[in-house]
């Protein structure tokens, strides 16, 4: 159900519905993860499993905008829920790495295919020019967000 709304906030208010339709289709089924993972945790596991070579505690708060005290009691989670742990840092011996297990990288990918899979679902009648273009657009829009943060 779509609102009327001015022209100029149409975009961010389709964006804001489409985070919460995502935000809310996560949460109904990150317990395929794990069943005491949270939305919040989910995503710092997602960013330590977007980081090949692993990712410091540190880099994660500042990529993530969030205070590390954010980044440190997700880190305890994910570390009792046995979804990551921590490996030297081989630039640097005193420090750490977060690095995903990778019974719970599987588990990632998984989610993401059965995300991919509704995904794909929604929009089976898009023809391939509208799926690109789309595609192209929200890539822009994610290149110009990176370039100009708030």
């Amino acid at each position: 159900m779509s609102r009327q709304l001015p022209d100029d906030f149409h975009v961010d208010y389709e964006l804001a519905r489409l985070v919460r339709h995502v935000r809310a289709r996560s949460l109904a089924h990150l317990s395929r993860i794990h069943e005491r993972l949270d939305y919040n945790t989910f995503v710092v596991f997602i960013a330590v499993c977007d980081a090949p070579e692993g990712v410091r505690a540190s880099d994660l708060a500042e990529s993530l905008r969030v205070h590390k005290s954010t980044i440190s009691r997700a880190v305890t989670a994910m570390e009792q829920m046995e979804l990551v742990h921590r490996v030297a840092d081989p630039e640097d011996g005193r420090a750490q790495l977060l690095t995903p297990r990778p019974e719970a990288r599987e588990q990632l990918e998984r989610f993401r295919r059965e995300s991919h899979d509704w995904l794909v679902t929604l929009m089976k009648d898009w023809t391939p020019t509208e799926l690109s273009g789309f595609a192209r657009q929200l890539g822009r829009l994610n290149d110009a967000m990176e370039d100009h943060p708030f």
